[in-house]
């Protein structure tokens, strides 16, 4: 899971791009990609946002299919509060909430503050998977190759 806890503010002013993508690829390619953004960034060029992955298994952890119903339902129209998100998908506030707080922790879902409430929304239009798959090469298959 992203190590990156974003700040535990209010995200109204902010500005988001259209697209979430979620990667898979290594710490060292996550660095350079965030690099790249940042120095397209200063030229004035918005890029998508990302959420990297190091590994499949942690973006399954992530997205269960209740979580997709949660973002898809938060995408569709922002929630006065988590429980009104959990009652407009049925289910408990306890589970909304802490599926609420993982898709916070990974950087996909915001909040806005509104008096004591807390508004969970996500900021994207679109969410997209960019998932690469790689022959893996191990020790061995490096020295057969040599």
């Amino acid at each position: 899971m992203p190590t990156d806890n974003p700040p535990d503010h209010d995200t109204t002013d902010s500005t988001y791009p259209d697209t979430l993508r979620i990667t898979i690829a290594t710490a060292e390619e996550a660095f350079d990609a965030a690099i790249d953004a940042a120095e397209a960034a200063e030229s004035g060029v918005q890029t998508d946002a990302v959420v990297s992955f190091e590994t499949a298994e942690g973006v399954r952890r992530l997205l269960t299919d209740r979580r997709l119903e949660l973002l898809q339902s938060l995408m569709t129209e922002s929630a006065e509060s988590i429980t009104n998100l959990a009652e407009r998908v049925d289910r408990s506030y306890s589970t909304v909430h802490d599926d609420v707080d993982v898709l916070k922790t990974a950087g996909i879902v915001k909040f806005r503050n509104k008096g004591k409430a807390k508004q969970p929304f996500v900021p994207y239009d679109t969410i997209e998977f960019d998932v690469t798959v790689r022959a893996s090469v191990s020790g061995n298959d490096a020295e057969a190759s040599a």
